[in-house]
């Protein structure tokens, strides 16, 4: 069975393989956006259908934000957040930022993928990819964020 949260107390702290392997597959969807946001890539692929359009999402000003490729902004968070994985497992402060930066994640997510369906009435299918992946993320952290909350509930 894969351990889907880190414990509470100092017993195992492996990290969380399902955590690790949907962080992994997000920076990995993330790779051919941005070899296509910076002309490496001449097409992204999408699946047959109307509902697609991630040439179009991916080449507009908003999935430029201050002119900087959304791919490489993403590559970055996600390397941040695969090494804020890797650190809880011995240093109390990464754990606890890395819950933070999981909600952060799953809030950006969120609005990039109802952005498109507003602005665009289509979405980019590897863009929906990695908030999938953000999805399963926050999934797998989830009893870490609850703690989170009611700690911070507590202190109010």
């Amino acid at each position: 069975m894969i351990e889907t949260s880190f414990p509470a107390s100092s017993g195992d702290l492996r990290p969380n393989a399902l955590l690790i392997a949907a962080t992994s597959a997000a920076l990995l969807t993330l790779l051919p956006i941005a070899a296509h946001q910076l002309g490496g890539l001449g097409h992204l692929p999408d699946p047959p259908g109307e509902l697609f359009a991630s040439d179009g999402i991916t080449e507009s000003k908003a999935a430029h934000p201050l002119g900087i490729p959304d791919s490489l902004l993403g590559l970055g968070s996600y390397g941040i957040t695969l090494s804020l994985i890797l650190l809880a497992r011995s240093h109390p402060k990464a754990r606890r930022f890395l819950t933070l930066k999981l909600v952060g994640d799953g809030a950006v997510a969120a609005f990039s993928v109802v952005r498109q369906v507003v602005t665009f009435g289509k979405i980019c299918s590897w863009c929906t990819g990695t908030a999938l992946c953000t999805a399963v993320m926050v999934a797998a952290d989830r009893s870490s964020i609850e703690g989170e909350a009611k700690e911070l509930r507590r202190r109010r």
